[in-house]
């Protein structure tokens, strides 16, 4: 009787590691259509672009920030990488994103930021959801 109480009770914490340790490996960080859509309006509100691809979404384990990879206007020079600390600000379409290095981005920035933008005509290749 005791010899099968312990064999059960090794049978469960044995299930118990192995889904925690499948829960942990399955949870890849992505970004809905809409996040994307959102980044999209909110870096258009300050830049001219015709294009703008999503090429990577992680998070850093060590400082938490999540790290989005563009590149826009299909030019290896307009690629960068946009920190966020949450993904709240990723539901949010109504902020500016400054892009950096300053200087890469110069030639496309408009003069005064827009209110309002229509991403309509904009090439959008989004993350694999």
């Amino acid at each position: 009787m005791k010899k099968r109480r312990i064999f059960i009770s090794l049978v469960v914490a044995i299930t118990i590691l192995i889904l925690g340790g499948c829960g942990m490996t399955s949870q890849k960080e992505t970004l809905t259509k809409v996040q994307q859509d959102n980044v999209v309006k909110r870096i258009a509100r300050g830049y001219n672009i015709q294009s703008i691809e999503f090429t990577a979404f992680s998070k850093d384990k060590k400082t938490g920030t999540y790290l989005l990879n563009i590149k826009i206007n299909n030019s290896d020079s307009l690629e960068t990488t946009i920190p966020f600390r949450n993904l709240e600000r990723l539901s949010n379409d109504s902020d500016a994103i400054g892009l950096n290095p300053i200087d890469d981005f110069q030639t496309i920035q408009k003069s005064q930021l827009l209110e309002n933008v229509d991403i309509s005509r904009i090439k959008v290749i989004y993350l694999e959801e």
